[in-house]
């Protein structure tokens, strides 16, 4: 077996999910459980195995044999905790997105280059297996070349503090709708998943030019009444352009008086591929031709025991590494910039 690796879990929300993906990683074991909540972070440190429970990240900064932090917090704060962690010699997995702006997730990035620790983001729908077929598939030349692509992710009622319990693992606390705090509203919760999961299915070719809208037409009188301030989107619609002349639309939702649907389609010169139902539609001699996403038993690959896999082989290319994972953000901020001055916003 390879060698041991030690790792703590920042946070308790989503921060769960981390715990159990890591301690299903074999030769991985969870040392510390961190929240500013001690109750809740010692529940989850029995029902995991812990040893350690802290709520000061000064603590565990100090903690001896550590290789790693998972970090599932408030986005404000994924960059000055990730920073931390790197500076103190620690590898980072880290919810997503991977900041509230790309200003922040560029000082990650240097981070980790200046010191060699290694930078994870959790864009989990990669780690879908039909992702990692359909991934597969593309990389093998079976979609041709992908020149448009179109995605959607709507809830009908799925916004935060309003629809979600204040417990859960998911849309928790008032920081959800806070520009300050969230970077953004339906986009930076669910839009990056969207966004990111297209991207990387195109090939991920370099985003040049974006232009959006975003509405908050629904919740706010509820907001009003139960004195909360919220001042993210509720739904935003993006067009991006990429340099290679291929371009994309996506649209996410938090709450909508509309159906549910996630899905994303991409369009190639010799096949295109669609999420759901997976699928490839192609045309051979004249005659459509749909065929289903089977994925491999490799693709069962989770991104906790991938993360893993990268700390233990340094020169593994890492899936969803912060080198990748700052153009999501680049293009997030400038989707954010062109639905506020309702103009076209250049990528730099």
């Amino acid at each position: 077996m390879d060698r041991e690796l030690h790792v703590a879990v920042i946070g308790t929300g989503m921060g769960r999910y981390h715990m159990e993906g890591f301690t299903q990683c074999p030769g991985v074991y969870l040392d510390a459980v961190c929240d500013l909540n001690r109750s809740e972070a010692e529940e989850f440190a029995q029902k995991y195995g812990a040893k350690q429970v802290f709520t000061d990240l000064r603590d565990l900064w100090s903690l001896k044999g550590l290789d790693a932090v998972s970090i599932a917090i408030p986005n404000h704060l994924h960059a000055p905790v990730a920073i931390e962690a790197m500076e103190a010699g620690l590898h980072v997995f880290c919810e997503k997105p991977m900041a509230t702006n790309a200003a922040d997730a560029a000082k990650m990035l240097e981070t980790a280059r200046r010191t060699g620790r290694r930078l994870m983001i959790d864009m989990s729908n990669r780690f879908r297996p039909v992702s990692m077929a359909a991934h597969r598939m593309l990389e093998q030349g079976a979609f041709g070349d992908i020149y448009y692509a179109r995605s959607t992710w709507i809830r009908r009622r799925g916004m935060p503090v309003i629809h979600f319990a204040p417990g859960g693992s998911m849309g928790r606390g008032a920081w959800f709708v806070s520009k300050d705090r969230a970077g953004g509203g339906a986009l930076f919760d669910i839009g990056v998943h969207v966004f990111d999961l297209t991207w990387w299915l195109m090939g991920a070719p370099t985003p040049k030019r974006v232009l959006a809208s975003a509405y908050r037409n629904l919740c706010q009188e509820e907001f009003v009444k139960r004195g909360v301030l919220c001042d993210v989107d509720e739904l935003t619609a993006a067009m991006v352009k990429f340099d290679d002349g291929a371009s994309a639309f996506f649209d996410v939702s938090w709450v909508a008086n509309q159906d549910q649907p996630f899905n994303v389609r991409t369009f190639g010169t010799k096949g295109g591929f669609e999420f759901s139902p997976p699928t490839v539609h192609s045309g051979e001699k004249g005659a459509f031709v749909d065929t289903e996403v089977v994925p491999a038993p490799e693709d069962n690959l989770t991104a906790y025991r991938h993360f893993v896999d990268c700390v233990r082989d340094p020169e593994k290319p890492m899936i969803a590494s912060g080198e990748e994972c700052i153009n999501i953000i680049k293009v997030l901020d400038a989707i954010r910039e062109s639905a506020e001055t309702g103009k076209e916003v250049e990528i730099k």
